[in-house]
């Protein structure tokens, strides 16, 4: 592990990590295991799987082992009443949930619904062709540690989070906010927005917990960190682990980091560090 480049506010705790996230997961559990609060993931959903190593003609044993051994690892992450979101459609749904069943029990894991469209945030989305139904949610899968002895706060309007999580933006604007920060709308193809992965942050996490993506994807979960803290004051860190599939790490995720600082005047910063030559 190299640290690359630091950026922002000196000292701050923050973590980018370009590597293949297997790995990044057994370095972390070195130092991190136990004291993660909260996880967001938004992993691969296996619909188009002809770029990346999960593939299950190239996978040995597929999606679902790629997915387990990773989860496996990231369990031992959660501190005691930690807790894990990841994002996922109906293709993969029913594997994932056998998964975390098996790591969490059933009564540790809840399924929530979240509107992946509304007119309300879509002025500029693309629809994909129908066939037969509409598309319009994903899932989000939640898991606990303990669920008994884990007390989640409100949403930003007082309430409790729903098990139908809308109102916070779609895929459409979340696309829309990757081309306010970044220019170009399409540079990052599967972004969720970021007042959904704040939210989830806000009602699992306390003012200083720590917030894992280890699939970072555009940056999302860091944005949404640093973005809350400056709401309330907190003192959250993120880590983002990413690999460099198309260079999606230092041409996507970091500069995205470092828009939103700058744009944002959000008092804060990373460093960059790479496992890969």
């Amino acid at each position: 592990m190299k640290t690359v480049e630091t950026f922002g506010k000196p000292g701050a705790k923050n973590l980018v990590i370009e590597a293949d996230n297997i790995d990044a997961l057994n370095y972390l559990n070195k130092e991190y295991s136990g004291k993660i609060d909260v996880i967001t993931i938004d992993p691969p959903y296996n619909t188009d799987i002809s770029y990346i190593g999960y593939k299950d003609s190239n996978y040995s044993e597929g999606w679902g082992k790629f997915m387990g051994d990773r989860l496996t690892l990231a369990k031992g992450l959660l501190s005691p009443t930690g807790v894990m979101f990841i994002n996922i459609d109906e293709n993969e749904l029913v594997c994932l949930l056998n998964i975390c069943y098996s790591l969490f029990g059933i009564s540790n894991v809840n399924v929530l619904v979240w509107p992946k469209v509304n007119p309300r945030f879509d002025q500029n989305r693309v629809e994909k062709p129908i066939f037969n139904i509409r598309s319009t949610h994903e899932f989000i899968v939640l898991c606990y540690n303990d669920k008994p002895n884990t007390h989640f706060g409100n949403t930003i309007d007082g309430k409790p989070m729903e098990s139908i999580v809308a109102g916070y933006g779609t895929t459409s604007s979340a696309k829309d906010e990757i081309c306010e920060l970044l220019g170009d709308r399409k540079c990052f193809s599967t972004p969720k927005p970021v007042a959904l992965v704040r939210e989830m942050i806000r009602v699992a996490s306390k003012k200083n917990s720590i917030i894992l993506d280890f699939f970072a994807g555009s940056g999302t979960a860091g944005h949404a960190t640093m973005a809350l803290n400056k709401e309330d004051g907190g003192n959250r860190r993120f880590i983002l682990v990413t690999n460099n599939e198309s260079d999606i790490c230092r041409k996507v995720t970091i500069p995205r980091l470092k828009v939103a600082i700058e744009r944002e005047d959000l008092d804060s910063g990373f460093v960059f560090m790479t496992m890969l030559d």
